[in-house]
């Protein structure tokens, strides 16, 4: 048998046809569909951590105080990371007259602008490290005697993250 010059293109069309196809079918054999059931997991706990506070010294008008507070970790299983600290409330405790209570509470200012910038990662368990605020309470300059011998607590907001 022989072949004329007009049959080699479709002979060759049909092979070329055949191999596409087959090709074609072999991808759709790799392509899957899967489901699954519901997959249980749990979040990780962290117990809050403990905070205490101390200041250094006490002041005269003008002067400013350090504040050091002593974190604790009581997670046996993570490390917590400090992740800010911000001042709180101050409260006076004792003045020498109540009535001037009112005006030595605005005569203390708050300041976290001296904390230590790295802050710091508890290990597991880890206790009393202690965290320093530099210049973080300032009782204004312009103080006048009914505040001399007040007592007060000043109070710091502290968050901390979980990490591994």
């Amino acid at each position: 048998m022989r072949i004329t010059k007009k049959a080699k293109p479709v002979i060759v069309l049909a092979i070329t046809g055949t191999v596409l196809g087959l090709s074609g079918f072999a991808i759709a054999a790799f392509v899957q569909d899967s489901t699954a059931g519901g997959v249980s997991g749990s979040a990780e706990a962290m117990s809050p951590a403990t905070v205490t506070g101390a200041q250094t010294g006490v002041l005269l008008p003008g002067e400013k105080g350090y504040v050091t507070l002593t974190l604790s970790n009581p997670n046996a299983n993570v490390k917590i990371k400090l992740t800010s600290v911000t001042a709180g409330q101050v409260v006076i405790d004792t003045v020498a007259n109540e009535t001037d209570k009112p005006y030595c509470q605005g005569q203390l200012e708050l300041s976290t602008t001296g904390a230590d910038p790295l802050q710091p990662t508890l290990a597991v368990s880890e206790a009393n490290f202690p965290y320093k605020l530099t210049d973080a309470v300032t009782l204004k300059p312009d103080t006048d005697i009914r505040c001399q011998a007040m007592t007060y607590h000043t109070t710091w907001i502290t968050q901390f993250q979980a990490v591994r």
